[in-house]
């Protein structure tokens, strides 16, 4: 009997040391920070083992350690601090800009902007990635494609292949006018500020049109010649015309003073009067001078004649 009981008694620290060295769950990290591809591939994590941590893509070291150890069947405190890539301000070149709103870290966008007159070839936005920015992005001067040649005229232009800001000049040969611009300036987007202009001949008459036209306006002055003799036709006035017509001149002429006289009113009224006034005073005037001759005549008469 008191080996039976003795058994429970042997078994007791064994079952101690057993309970003391239980594994270690698959540890449970941050995002920032993960296990390394040797601790990865484990299947279990016994007491006293250790496991290696590392910093997650797009993260580097910035302190601590690279390890956590299994005691007791908990891991250790992770001391590994991690922090994302910087990939600072890209490299800028020739007429380029950056809209950098979004920082310069890992995973961030930047937006790449040519000057005025500039194309961008490439990338219009980049991204902070572990190798540093992604794609690549180039400013190229614009450039136009040279116009066409204008007929009867000239073109003068400073390359053959146009660039921003370049401008194109055009005349036109003898005898030809031109009708447009005549120049035209290469634009920031490849396209000119106007299109080309044309020569357009300068029409001289010949010798055909102008005898033509010299015809054209004989026939047109005879036209309108008879046109007036037969509008304006001339006849012999007869001895009751010319009656009638001077009765007719005779009223018009009443009528003319008649409305002469209403619309001048008072001032033809005026006049008259003052005129009529004049007359009179100026023949009582001479009336009385001839009276006055004829009385002294008559009496120098009288006095010379014989007496009988």
């Amino acid at each position: 009997m008191t080996s039976v009981k003795a058994w429970p008694l042997l078994l007791l620290p064994l079952s101690l040391v057993s309970m003391g060295t239980a594994d270690c769950p698959f540890p449970v990290l941050n995002g920032k920070i993960i296990l390394s591809s040797e601790s990865i591939l484990k299947n279990s994590f016994p007491d006293n083992s250790v496991a290696f941590v590392e910093c997650a893509k797009g993260y580097v070291r910035k302190e601590g350690s690279t390890s956590i150890t299994c005691l007791n069947g908990v891991w250790s405190a992770v001391e590994l601090i991690c922090k994302k890539i910087d990939c600072g301000e890209p490299t800028r070149s020739p007429h380029m800009s950056y809209v950098i709103s979004d920082g310069t870290l890992f995973g961030a966008y930047i937006k790449t902007i040519c000057e005025t007159g500039y194309d961008l070839e490439g990338s219009s936005h980049r991204q902070c990635l572990v190798s540093g920015w992604s794609g690549k992005a180039e400013c190229i001067l614009t450039t136009c494609n040279l116009p066409d040649p204008i007929e009867h005229g000239k073109m003068s232009a400073p390359r053959d292949k146009p660039e921003f800001n370049d401008v194109i000049t055009f005349s036109c040969d003898d005898n030809y006018i031109l009708v447009g611009n005549s120049f035209i300036t290469c634009g920031e987007y490849g396209d000119y500020s106007s299109p080309p202009p044309k020569c357009i001949a300068i029409t001289t008459p010949t010798k055909e049109s102008t005898t033509t036209n010299k015809a054209t306006t004989t026939d047109m002055t005879t036209d309108m010649t008879t046109a007036s003799s037969r509008s304006h036709a001339i006849t012999t006035p007869t001895k009751e015309s010319t009656t009638t017509n001077k009765a007719t001149t005779t009223d018009m002429t009443t009528d003319m003073t008649t409305a002469s006289s209403h619309s001048h009113g008072g001032l033809i009224e005026a006049l008259t009067t003052g005129f009529m006034s004049a007359s009179a005073i100026i023949a009582a005037v001479l009336g009385g001078i001839s009276v006055y001759r004829h009385l002294k005549y008559k009496g120098a008469n009288n006095q010379t004649a014989p007496l009988l």
